[in-house]
């Protein structure tokens, strides 16, 4: 009776869906490979195939795969939003627990008999668990902030004008020149402080930057104690994957918290509501 009860509960966790077929069939649409999916988004190719398998069990886990699945929806064009829902309820079908209690027992020598057998399943699970932790992590380690650039570059100053020599500088008149009326020059409007932010991470958590409307950092997984930082003329969003793992600046301001730990947060910085930002 146990033994049938596993085999029912195996298929329907491997039951596959149409989750990992969207993300395969979105892809080949646009004509693109994992290889350039993974260039692009910085998440490894074992990892994007993970979830067109829907081998969930084989990404880091908590809030990186939350990340991935919308890096990777955004890339092929699905909704993130509605695409991080669906995985979030896939895993928690999967991680529903099996109605052992409801189960009765049957022949004595019987269930003696398949002791051993829910022993060693129970032992394979537990050793294959601790093999993808351990990938996971070494993969994790790769992608450290000391192989990663800043995307953006800082704007260059503009040379002040030089000095023409003495022998160009003209002698005033002798007599004084004739004054005439002139309408007064429009004054020019100020000119708007473009947008700077300094990140300081935390906690380990996952970001995509963009700025003035192009994509300067596609995605990827920074450790506590990176740092990075951004400017714009007009505005800088930024996605993260865990608002408490990081702070940031606002034009040299300390801005208030980003949210909880392990909250996913989507905001836009312009000139016009950085006080909103600020602490």
């Amino acid at each position: 009776m146990i033994l049938r009860k596993l085999k029912e509960n195996g298929a329907l966790l491997s039951k596959m869906t149409n989750f990992g077929a969207a993300f395969k069939k979105a892809r080949e649409s646009k004509g693109i490979s994992l290889d350039r999916v993974s260039a692009e988004t910085r998440i490894s190719t074992r990892f994007l195939a993970a979830i067109e398998n829907e081998e969930f069990s084989l990404l880091p886990g908590g809030i990186f795969n939350r990340g991935f699945v919308r890096a990777y929806a955004e890339k092929v064009g699905l909704n993130p939003d509605q695409t991080v829902a669906e995985y979030e309820r896939l895993v928690a079908v999967g991680e529903s627990p099996l109605p052992l209690t409801s189960v009765a027992p049957s022949n004595g020598r019987s269930d003696r008999r398949l002791y051993p057998l829910a022993i060693g399943g129970l032992l394979l699970v537990v050793i294959a668990f601790y093999i993808f932790t351990k990938e996971a992590s070494n993969t994790a380690q790769t992608t450290s902030p000391s192989s990663v650039t800043s995307a953006a570059a800082p704007p260059q100053p503009t040379p002040a004008p030089s000095t023409p020599p003495p022998s160009e500088l003209v002698s005033p008149p002798t007599t004084p020149p004739e004054v005439t009326s002139a309408a007064p020059e429009p004054e020019t409007p100020p000119q708007t402080e473009p947008v700077r932010i300094d990140i300081n991470v935390t906690e380990t958590t996952w970001i995509k930057v963009g700025t003035d409307g192009v994509t300067v950092d596609a995605g990827e997984v920074l450790e506590p104690g990176t740092t990075r930082h951004f400017a714009a003329q007009n505005s800088i969003y930024l996605s993260i994957g865990n608002a408490g793992g990081l702070s940031i600046k606002i034009n040299d301001m300390t801005a208030k918290s980003l949210g909880k730990s392990g909250q996913v947060r989507e905001l836009t910085i312009t000139p016009q509501n950085i006080k909103s930002f600020i602490g």
